[in-house]
């Protein structure tokens, strides 16, 4: 977690080593989830113990993303216990919180597009949900790089994981428009790189069987079988399946 500051009309945002790491709980919980989606995690990447090292990760990933190019937040200050960056604007998840259902969907599509793009040009962001995306208006930008997933896994592995946390983290937000919408961002994310497209569809393939033994336990229960997080999955996992038989 980062605490924001206002220096001479600058927000800042610190992060400190003093700050919670996740529990073991928590990091069981994400070991297990990425497991069974497909994204072989290993325990080391998921649990934080030591919380310099996890700074000082994010740090440098920091540097060598904004010495490629690419929009994240710029480092202020680091001296191995806190960690201070520049404000790079309001997140996704807030914006399209903040419009009509039916005014979500084009902003969703140029993000995952943007993802690709991120993608094409070789990086991995390993928090990609919408909550770590900012947009002003103009470009993308990606904050919260403290997950060490590379290289304990392939690049192309923890590239499609991106998408599933993009699509995943859009769910309540594109449940209402349907799996259309599904499939738009998915297709929008394709459209800008072919092998890109083509090794996400076999990605979701192999998902899409795991995720429907899900529903089927899920929908024994009346609870459950009514339930918006099971109605969210399965807008998501029809649209998933009209993408991947999308020529």
């Amino acid at each position: 977690m980062s605490s924001p500051s206002t220096t001479a009309g600058a927000k800042t945002w610190t992060k400190t080593t003093d700050r919670p790491l996740r529990s073991a709980r928590k990091s069981l919980g994400i070991w297990l989830f990425a497991r069974f989606v497909g994204v072989p995690v290993p325990w080391a990447a998921t649990r934080q113990t030591d919380a310099e090292a996890l700074l000082a990760f994010e740090h440098q990933r920091l540097l060598d993303l904004a010495a490629a190019g690419e929009a994240v937040p710029t480092v202020l200050a680091f001296d191995g216990h806190a960690l201070v960056t520049s404000d790079i604007g309001t997140t996704l998840d807030y914006l399209l919180f903040q419009r009509e259902p039916n005014q979500r969907l084009p902003l969703m599509t140029a993000a995952a597009a943007d993802l690709a793009a991120f993608h094409a040009r070789g990086h991995w962001h390993g928090g990609a949900q919408a909550r770590n995306i900012t947009w002003d208006g103009a470009r993308f930008a990606r904050l919260d790089f403290e997950e060490r997933l590379v290289p304990g896994l392939p690049l192309a592995m923890v590239q499609r994981y991106d998408v599933l946390q993009l699509m995943l983290s859009l769910a309540r937000l594109i449940e209402p428009l349907g799996p259309s919408a599904v499939h738009a961002v998915l297709s929008a994310y394709a459209a800008v790189d072919e092998a890109q497209g083509d090794a996400l569809k076999r990605f979701i393939r192999r998902l899409l069987p795991r995720l429907a033994r899900v529903a089927r336990i899920a929908a024994w229960s009346s609870r459950l079988d009514g339930s918006r997080e099971l109605m969210r999955l399965r807008t998501v996992m029809q649209g998933m399946a009209a993408f991947v038989e999308t020529r």
